[in-house]
């Protein structure tokens, strides 16, 4: 069972949504909460809500694909902050392109947040992890669970973290660390305003018509993802879906492998 009181909680991508609700419930179980964003602004409001609440943590700037500011950034929790218990690596990048339009670039840039920055967090705190005996969660999503058009880069960097984390914890077990991937169905945050889009879509209206069109299938608040995330890594669970959505598309995925395409409720 992994405990959050009194215990030191590393998050990234707290700046709003899941990070953000997490942080917050975390720190309502008494742990000191070290917030993490690529938008310094949104992880000290973050830490302004989590205070003001009775919370106590830390605000920094954070760009999980520069591997040296990451371990950097692990160095100086240890120094300022005794070490870490529990690492949730939260911060994503959303994409919505073509194989046959993708560049290489842009696949290098999803690949870069929403993979290798796992991968740098988890190697970067894994020393203080097997001090501590804790827990480590990386979140994936439901389209790590099953692929769908336009979301081949997105597809490929969550089912990466799925792999990556399941050895991980294979690994893991000889020092008693706990870990878990997490994956979000339709989440109500501001992701798909964010998302990497078609160069003749990468305009304020048409973030703004994709984000009305992602909120359709996003009936699960960033609290109620909190809520599942925090009870599933409590309860140790390898895999923690959140939503109907993703629960629904885990049973389809294994029912039918080869065919799950067509019953989708979405894409």
């Amino acid at each position: 069972m992994t405990v959050f009181k009194d215990k030191t909680l590393v998050i990234t991508g707290a700046g709003d949504g899941i990070g953000r609700a997490t942080a917050l419930l975390a720190a309502r179980r008494q742990a000191f909460v070290v917030l993490s964003d690529i938008n310094l602004d949104g992880a000290r409001e973050t830490l302004r809500m989590l205070e003001e609440a009775g919370g106590r943590g830390a605000a920094y700037r954070l760009d999980v694909t520069d591997r040296d500011a990451v371990f950097d950034h692990a160095a100086m929790v240890e120094a300022e902050h005794g070490g870490t218990d529990i690492l949730i690596n939260n911060a994503g990048l959303a994409m919505m392109l073509e194989v046959s339009r993708m560049t290489a670039d842009q696949l290098e840039r999803i690949m870069a947040v929403n993979f290798f920055g796992v991968v740098n967090g988890c190697q970067a705190f894994l020393p203080q992890l097997q001090k501590a005996k804790g827990h480590i969660a990386n979140i994936s999503s439901i389209f790590g669970l099953v692929a769908i058009p336009t979301q081949s880069a997105y597809n490929a960097s969550k089912f990466a973290v799925v792999g990556f984390t399941e050895a991980l914890r294979m690994e893991m077990k000889e020092f008693s660390v706990r870990v878990s991937h997490i994956h979000p169905g339709g989440i109500a945050t501001q992701i798909a305003r964010r998302a990497v889009l078609p160069q003749e879509m990468d305009n304020a209206q048409s973030r703004e018509d994709v984000q009305k069109d992602f909120s359709q299938f996003a009936h699960v608040t960033p609290e109620q993802a909190a809520a599942t995330i925090i009870r599933g890594m409590e309860k140790n669970k390898l895999r923690i879906l959140i939503g109907r959505d993703a629960i629904y598309v885990d049973i389809l995925r294994r029912l039918l492998p080869a065919r799950y395409e067509r019953f989708l409720p979405f894409g």
